[in-house]
């Protein structure tokens, strides 16, 4: 079994690995099927992923020879290194696991970049910071009992923000509420209720129908005015997986609000739709940290000029977070690799690479480089964040996976010239993109985009989810989107300051 799948199914989120008193096929009554439940991940890694090398790669072009350098299979390596310190953030026993801004993990992944690009020559220089306050989970565990038969639940995760149990375990009734709409709601005794919702992706770990992030239904409903005990989000994914997505109650009447797998969120469907009477029960212990200790991390690689080509990454992510951001910090050093080889009289403009490692956690330093830095000498700014996922589908009952890299939401500020080049430079690199861009820019981008002319391509789906995994980032799509970033680059080395910026005064995401 691969290293990667063997951790995936160790961290406490396989359900196969129930004591044998709950194994899944008792849990369900009539032993129901593999295939009547659908095929998903990771339960099914081995069976469900390509190898990079079944990626359609489409050759380098005439004019794109300049960037056969760039190799996507040396930056998916790159990344695997960094997935590899959230790996080692499990081993050390985390619940709460990945490269979480203020823990060890962060500090290793922010001198990783550090040390990756002064291997490369760039400079280096850290901007120590304290994150006010931050929200912290460190223990959960959950069940079901009902009648003779008991679990405990493996795939329990708490949504970001939610409220503990106050150092106690709580049991109450469970209920299923389908997709917790009015109409599942109507003459529904919830008070003091399991809360059982049924919650569809949106698209993304991070936001499915259930949170207040999607809009579609509002879970402060059954928190301040029907009075449930807690509120457990199945989400809609085939497998096995763990979400850590946002949209937990706040203010007064805000109850634990978790998450659970489609494996073990059926098991409690089916025990409560035959007529059993199904008991949950639930401790979560929730810290709130203060003055957490983390850094920026700036490295310069010196061009004819002062003025700069700008590169953004976060480094923090969730779970093992492989697209997100792995991919992006393997991405940005790929880029450091191919523009350090050059002698500077080829490089008409400064580069300034700069990871930043709280993202997920209120943007302390992102804000912070935002107010210190001179934003006057940024020519252009790239966000490398998602850069590359597989395509998937739902099939029937399955998850379905492909060999194909999946379109990715974009955004690009400035001059008419500029965004015309972005979105002709994506095309012309084999990158699938939304239709239509984002309006405002997301990610870490989305408060830095008023300040210079700037763009990226993000993915969205699986991230949050211990599904976003290495193996679910192909390394076709990472060259694609690395070449790509260069290419652009290049163009816009040929434009004035003025010719990229346009005439029009930049969006301001705050609008």
């Amino acid at each position: 079994m691969k290293r990667i799948t063997r951790h995936l199914l160790t961290a406490a989120i396989a359900v196969m690995l129930l004591p044998a008193s709950a194994s899944l096929a008792q849990m369900r009554p009539g032993a129901k099927t593999e295939k009547q439940y659908g095929i998903g991940l990771p339960r099914d890694m081995d069976k469900l992923i390509f190898d990079d090398k079944e990626y359609p790669e489409f050759p380098l072009k005439a004019d794109q020879q300049a960037y056969k350098d760039i190799d996507g299979y040396r930056i998916k390596e790159t990344l695997k290194k960094i997935t590899a310190i959230s790996l080692q953030s499990l081993d050390e026993g985390n619940q709460y696991w990945g490269r979480i801004a203020g823990t060890k993990a962060d500090k290793m992944a922010t001198e990783f970049m550090a040390s990756e690009y002064q291997k490369l020559g760039l400079t280096i220089r850290r901007e120590p910071y304290s994150i006010p306050e931050m929200w912290f989970p460190t223990h959960w565990e959950g069940g079901y009992k009902s009648g003779d038969k008991t679990g405990a639940f493996q795939t329990l995760f708490p949504i970001d923000g939610t409220v503990g149990t106050g150092g106690k375990t709580i049991t109450a009734e469970a209920v299923w509420v389908g997709i917790g709409s009015n109409a599942d709601l109507v003459g529904r005794d919830l008070k003091g209720k399991a809360v059982i919702i049924y919650s569809i992706f949106v698209p993304g770990g991070r936001s499915h129908s259930a949170s207040d992030r999607a809009g579609l239904f509002n879970s402060d409903t059954l928190a301040t005015k029907a009075g449930a005990a807690m509120i457990i989000n199945v989400m809609a994914v085939p497998g096995n997986g763990q979400f850590n997505p946002e949209g937990a109650p706040e203010g007064a009447g805000a109850v634990p609000t978790m998450t659970l797998s489609q494996d073990e969120g059926f098991v409690l469907r089916d025990l409560i739709g035959s007529g059993q009477k199904v008991n949950i029960s639930l401790k979560l212990d929730v810290e709130t940290r203060k003055n957490v200790a983390s850094q920026n991390v700036y490295a310069t690689l010196p061009g004819k000029t002062d003025e700069q080509l700008f590169v953004l990454t976060h480094t923090d992510g969730f779970f093992q977070g492989a697209m997100d951001n792995a991919s992006g910090m393997a991405s940005g050093i790929e880029l450091a690799r191919h523009y350090a080889a050059m002698p500077r009289d080829q490089r008409p403009r400064t580069m300034v690479f700069v990871a930043t490692p709280d993202h997920h956690h209120g943007e302390t330093g992102r804000d912070l480089m935002i107010k210190n830095y001179d934003w006057s000498k940024v020519a252009l700014l790239l966000n490398a964040e998602h850069t590359s996922q597989t395509l998937l589908y739902m099939v029937n009952a399955d998850l379905m996976t492909s060999n194909a890299v999946s379109a990715r939401r974009w955004f690009v500020s400035g001059s008419p010239a500029l965004q015309g080049l972005v979105k002709k430079t994506f095309q012309d690199f084999n990158i699938s993109i939304y239709k239509i861009p984002e309006a405002r820019a997301g990610g870490s981008l989305g408060a830095v985009s008023p300040y210079a002319p700037s763009y990226h391509l993000i993915d969205h789906v699986i991230y949050h989810t211990t599904l976003d995994t290495p193996e679910l980032v192909p390394a076709v799509g990472l060259g694609y989107s690395a070449r790509a970033f260069a290419k652009i680059f290049d163009e816009a080395n040929k434009m004035t300051m003025a010719e990229i910026r346009g005439t029009e005064k930049l969006p301001n995401p705050a609008k």
